[in-house]
């Protein structure tokens, strides 16, 4: 490798998070980075669109903790993002993604990276006096304290993404909130069908294709300068009545919130929505805290946006982050195909 040359290793690079990242980093011009993507499978299609764009891709199971280490060597900064909706994660006598985080991390350790950037979230006793535990929430968490507690990074840093504005995307996520944004009710409404949010009812939500790879960019740019903070991606909060609103006023489609009685009451009997509904019932608990006991805001994102967009040559509304209206129309409005 040419000197001065970092290499960054990203861990689920053909995911809506690593691809975000991967992407950001590609457009650097002033940092010198080289990126290589970690995917189980290097022929499939968006293995091989990484490598058309000139990204290294090389194969690795996380679950294989030597084969993360070959993968990572050389690098100087690793992101990882595990997957908590892998279905493996659903047997109760199964691995869980702490294990997968475990071994992934100790590959890292092995390949004597001293950089790492972790996608993670504070665990939901932290919050809640102890009162509740959520498995997505608390598995992140331990993979995070874990990675910590090895002492072998010069610098760990942790960024939590929020409500994924791509999730309104899904067909399968339209069926969970019963219409929203693609199936009119009987009375002509998109109706988004959700619980309450805590008692201020404002959710965090990050434009992950458009955003959150420029977050984890503006870290890696310095990152002994972020790596003592839990980093919220947030690119706009909104309460529930406010985002069917700009959807609205983006799209001219008819729209609106309708409360469910309870967290319960959310996909009710569909098991892969547990975490889901415990996540409501987190945000009862906290008053909508979504990142435990710092309230929501676009205040680090903002500053990490700017500071990836002036290392991509860009300013200007370039350089701001995503709004749900501009996602909205791009996505929804008249002229989205």
């Amino acid at each position: 490798m040419a000197p001065g040359v970092k290499q960054i290793t990203i861990f689920g690079a053909t995911g809506l998070q690593g691809s975000s990242v991967v992407h950001s980093l590609l457009r650097d011009q002033a940092s010198n980075f080289r990126v290589r993507a970690i995917t189980r499978n290097p022929l499939s299609d968006k293995s091989q669109a990484l490598q058309s764009l000139g990204v290294e891709v090389v194969r690795a199971d996380g679950w294989r903790a030597h084969e993360i280490q070959e993968a990572c060597s050389g690098s100087w900064a690793v992101f990882v993002n595990t997957n908590s909706d892998d279905p493996i994660f659903q047997n109760p006598d199964g691995p869980t993604e702490f294990d997968l985080g475990k071994s992934i991390v100790d590959g890292i350790v092995a390949a004597n990276v001293r950089i790492l950037v972790l996608s993670s979230m504070r665990p939901a006793a932290e919050a809640t006096g102890g009162k509740m535990n959520i498995k997505t929430m608390d598995m992140k968490a331990r993979i995070e304290e874990y990675a910590r507690g090895t002492g072998c990074f010069d610098a760990v840093c942790s960024i939590h993404a929020g409500w994924y504005y791509e999730l309104f995307l899904s067909d399968i996520m339209a069926q969970v909130h019963q219409g929203f944004p693609y199936y009119p009710d009987a009375e002509g409404f998109l109706s988004l069908h959700l619980p309450r949010w805590g008692d201020n009812d404002a959710a965090p939500f990050i434009a992950i294709a458009d955003d959150f790879g420029d977050l984890v960019h503006g870290i890696l740019l310095d990152p002994h300068k972020w790596k003592d903070q839990n980093i919220q991606a947030v690119s706009e909060a909104r309460s529930l009545e406010e985002f069917v609103e700009v959807f609205s006023k983006a799209t001219g489609k008819k729209a609106r919130y309708v409360p469910l009685p309870s967290w319960k009451s959310l996909g009710e009997g569909v098991a892969e929505l547990e975490d889901a509904r415990l996540l409501f019932a987190y945000g009862e608990l906290t008053g909508g805290r979504y990142f435990g006991v710092e309230p929501s805001s676009t205040a680090t994102a903002r500053k990490l946006k700017k500071l990836a967009a002036t290392a991509q040559g860009k300013d200007g509304t370039s350089a701001e982050l995503t709004s749900l209206a501009s996602f909205f129309a791009a996505n929804f409005g008249p002229s989205s195909k």
